[in-house]
């Protein structure tokens, strides 16, 4: 955790937050040189701001996350934007986007098998068109259906 606070601060919310490393009084161009740094070490960087000072550290950042009251240049340079200030909505996101990529495969899935299965039995004569396009609606519908499932808990 890269934080401009005094010590004190840092220490109290990295063990809110379970992080074991903190540095503290970080400048803004320290805090994107730290980015950089890991950047070479092929780590993937999540930058999490909400001031002027911490744009250039976002915009080094693979995934650049902006609270919901920051300045209109950390807005800009993000990747994605909390409505709030709370650091439960940034847990949260990060939970939907592992739900959002599970379902992105498994509609991969329900696609790849639809196209394995039916279009030869459709190029071949095997059924008539009229089954082939019921079919292939049946399964943008398993898709469609499948995807609201994303919200349910």
């Amino acid at each position: 955790m890269l934080t401009g606070d005094n010590e004190n601060v840092a220490k109290k919310v990295s063990s809110t937050l379970g992080i074991s490393k903190f540095y503290a009084k970080q400048t803004p161009q320290s805090k994107a040189s730290f980015i950089k740094e890991l950047k070479k070490e092929e780590k993937i960087v999540v930058m999490v701001g909400d001031g002027v000072n911490d744009s250039v550290a976002l915009s080094n950042a693979d995934v650049a996350v902006a609270m919901g009251n920051s300045a209109d240049i950390s807005l800009q340079v993000s990747d994605i934007v909390l409505l709030n200030s709370s650091l439960y909505s940034l847990q949260e996101s990060f939970v939907i986007s592992n739900r959002t990529y599970k379902f992105i495969k498994q509609n991969l899935g329900i696609s790849l098998v639809y196209n394995i299965v039916t279009i030869p039995f459709a190029m071949f004569g095997y059924v008539i068109p009229l089954v082939a396009a019921l079919s292939m609606s049946l399964s943008s519908l398993l898709v469609v259906l499948n995807s609201l499932r994303i919200k349910m808990k």
